[in-house]
């Protein structure tokens, strides 16, 4: 066994992951974000200090003394973002979206009427491990990885606009006991071969943060939510795309019911539960570059669509 230990710099992204009351991930359209827009993320531990127990006798002298016990009891954390995300913080505040006339979500409401305990996240930030010489590792692939697996109660902070950049801040979160993160929902670790996985020691119910270093490079930061598989979905080998004009049908290689998703390169992007074809129309012609998602799975492709 072989111990390795851990120097961090800078954050790269962090990723906030849907959680039920229960703190479990919530699968399906809308489970993840995965952001670059924050500037700090402040972890403060909350320590119970103890009763200290001194009682002295008559002559002034200690008779009985019993030092108190400090007890951790978690973290409360505050981030600091540059740029707002709706579906982030309507993730990690409990509060709903606004929505324009298309459907797309451009917005996001403060309610004094939401229970901040209502509302669940997971917390995943990735940060660069340095080397000897002030060079960056991260060309090697090693990563600072931290995750609170269950975190409830957020709300937005005090902002000021001004003459200046606006941060928004997340504040009054709090870890809980009583995760069921397990290894995660994501692959975060290499395994044998060199293989993504997820980590390979569970996390408990007790253990509201873990950090350690990971070969693995983080995911790439999106403006907005996307779909969160279940890993033990069946893997795709292959997406039939077959274009129609501007209308592209996907089909998954392999069929199956498993739930997929694809980005399709034109900055948007579908969900399908049932595992059944995805059709799309693009806006113009051209070729694009696609992503299909199943289980731990991606296949990326082009399609060509021309004008009708």
């Amino acid at each position: 066994m072989v111990t390795k230990c851990i120097s961090l710099v800078q954050g790269r992204v962090a990723r906030f992951t849907r959680l039920d009351a229960c703190g479990r991930p919530v699968y399906g359209e809308a489970g993840q974000v995965v952001t670059e827009g924050f500037v700090s993320i402040a972890y403060t531990a909350n320590v119970d200090e103890g009763e200290e127990i001194n009682v002295p006798n008559a002559a002034g002298k200690r008779c009985v003394y019993v030092p108190a016990k400090p007890s951790f009891l978690g973290y409360t954390v505050e981030i600091t973002f540059c740029q707002v995300d709706p579906d982030l913080f309507a993730m990690a505040t409990g509060q709903r979206v606004l929505t324009d006339y298309n459907g797309d979500v451009i917005g996001f409401t403060m309610n004094t009427a939401v229970d901040t305990a209502d509302s669940a996240f997971a917390l995943e930030v990735w940060s660069g491990a340095p080397v000897s010489g002030g060079c960056s590792d991260d060309a090697e692939g090693n990563f600072g990885y931290t995750v609170m697996p269950f975190v409830q109660g957020g709300i937005v902070g005090d902002y000021t606009i001004e003459n200046d950049a606006v941060t928004f801040t997340i504040s009054q979160a709090a870890t809980k006991d009583g995760n069921a993160w397990g290894v995660g929902p994501y692959n975060v670790v290499l395994g044998p071969g060199g293989v993504p996985s997820p980590l390979f020691d569970p996390l408990e119910p007790t253990e509201p943060w873990a950090l350690l270093i990971t070969g693995l490079t983080p995911p790439e930061p999106e403006c907005g939510a996307r779909p969160l598989l279940e890993l033990d979905g069946a893997a795709l080998t292959d997406v039939t795309a077959t274009p129609t004009g501007l209308s592209v049908t996907f089909s998954p290689d392999p069929a199956g019911a498993d739930p997929w998703w694809i980005d399709f390169g034109d900055g948007t992007w579908d969900y399908e539960g049932a595992g059944t074809d995805i059709t799309h129309v693009y806006e113009a012609a051209g070729t694009y570059t696609f992503v299909a998602y199943r289980g731990g799975s991606s296949v990326e492709s082009t399609v060509t669509v021309t004008a009708p």
